[in-house]
């Protein structure tokens, strides 16, 4: 009877021993099988984050109330904006005598934009030195103005650092138009000022 007793014991030991094993593993893999899945989450979520990207120049939507000449504008709050990048023949400087293609750089500038809806954004520069805006216009249709009065020959590319970042685009723009002799570039005698940049002559020589 003791053998069969012990034998008993033996055999309920041996079973509860291999039930807790079992149980163990499986409750060990059940925990690493959460913990994988919590890792793939984790590594979705990152892998699906969006990225941070630097946010777009705000645009500016306003009426144009008034051309002052080829790449001057006055908005409908008088607020005066100073397309970027470009510089058109002066007609308004009282230090300068009026220069060829003035008049038709600013008329190409009225039947671009004037009474008209535009919309812009800065560069680096909110205003300049006389406290004008600084923009690169756009009209409703996606016409880059800046781009289209050097492109037509109304205006020469020029650069003012920091606000520089469509200066490539219109450079290249303007040796098209100077290389096919558009606008001011077939009609008026050019010539470089002292600081390196295109003017034209005055309408008087």
């Amino acid at each position: 009877m003791k053998s069969l007793f012990l034998v008993l014991v033996v055999c309920c030991f041996g079973a509860l021993l291999i039930g807790f094993t079992i149980y163990y593993q499986n409750t060990a893999s059940l925990v690493s099988n959460a913990a994988n899945k919590a890792n793939d989450k984790e590594q979705n979520v990152a892998r699906n984050k969006p990225k941070k990207s630097k946010a777009p120049a705000s645009r500016i939507y306003v009426k144009v109330k008034q051309v002052v000449d080829g790449d001057t504008i006055v908005l409908e709050n008088n607020s005066r904006l100073r397309y970027i990048g470009i510089d058109t023949p002066e007609k308004n400087d009282p230090r300068k005598p009026v220069q060829c293609f003035a008049e038709q750089a600013t008329q190409k500038n009225r039947e671009l934009v004037e009474g008209k809806f535009i919309w812009f954004v800065h560069d680096v520069n909110e205003k300049d030195r006389y406290g004008r805006l600084l923009g690169y216009v756009y009209l409703a249709d996606g016409t880059f103005v800046n781009l289209e009065l050097v492109k037509s020959g109304y205006a020469f590319a020029v650069s003012y650092p920091p606000d520089v970042s469509k200066q490539a685009e219109l450079k290249n723009a303007e040796r098209i138009a100077r290389e096919n002799s558009l606008g001011l570039w077939g009609g008026c005698s050019i010539s470089t000022t002292p600081k390196g940049r295109y003017q034209t002559n005055s309408v008087n020589q």
